[in-house]
């Protein structure tokens, strides 16, 4: 088992299909907890957190300051043209080590993640989840536990959960507008099942998300 000390959240995004004129991150899941509390739960015995901010930024960081004194607050000011690859790659191009990649969006179990984080033996390691949201991106699995290909039709059972343990070689290219496809030209690769991971992308995936709070 390798350690990995660093992780990058990137919630840089509008968050337009929500809906809600704020960052994704800072919807409420309860009267007392957003998504980032969730979030920064998940990632409190991790050294090295990397937050990248865009839409309404002073408002996240604001937000986040104040519950996690040495986070690293990185600004992604093209936000509205940049995908979520230029958030990762401004958060790591100068880390010679692996990293979780978290999108800003996820609600996920304590345990699997820690879980997760445990299984990563030093090569990139995919996380999946049985596929429930409304804009998946499915996987094709092989019975040695890793991910053959990824597509967005037809469905299968999983689907790709927007988070990984990344280690070279893979590297994210800032000027791709996905990140998955730039994990096929490195398949198969290990996966790690989450059962209860929420995506929350659009007004239904929120409702299927607080449906499950419990299983977090």
């Amino acid at each position: 088992m390798k350690k990995i000390n660093c992780a990058v959240i990137s919630a840089a995004g509008m968050g337009t299909r929500l809906g809600y004129n704020i960052p994704k991150t800072l919807v409420d899941i309860t009267d007392d907890r957003k998504i980032i509390d969730y979030q920064l739960e998940l990632v409190k015995d991790i050294e090295d957190v990397r937050l990248v901010v865009g839409y309404k930024s002073d408002k996240v960081s604001k937000y986040v300051s104040t519950k996690r004194e040495d986070i690293k607050i990185i600004h992604n000011q093209g936000y509205e043209t940049n995908s979520t690859c230029y958030s990762i790659h401004l958060a790591t191009e100068k880390l010679n080590e692996p990293y979780i990649a978290i999108d800003g969006d996820l609600l996920i179990n304590k345990n699997e993640f820690n879980n997760f984080v445990n299984a990563f033996d030093g090569n990139t390691l995919l996380g999946i989840t049985p596929a429930k949201t409304e804009d998946g991106v499915y996987v094709n699995l092989n019975e040695s536990e890793e991910v053959t290909s990824f597509q967005r039709n037809p469905h299968t059972k999983y689907e790709w959960a927007n988070i990984a343990c990344i280690n070279k070689p893979v590297i994210i290219n800032k000027d791709k507008p996905f990140v998955y496809p730039q994990f096929e030209e490195h398949l198969p690769l290990k996966y790690f099942l989450f059962e209860n991971c929420f995506e929350v992308d659009t007004p239904g995936d929120l409702e299927v998300a607080l449906k499950n709070l419990n299983k977090l």
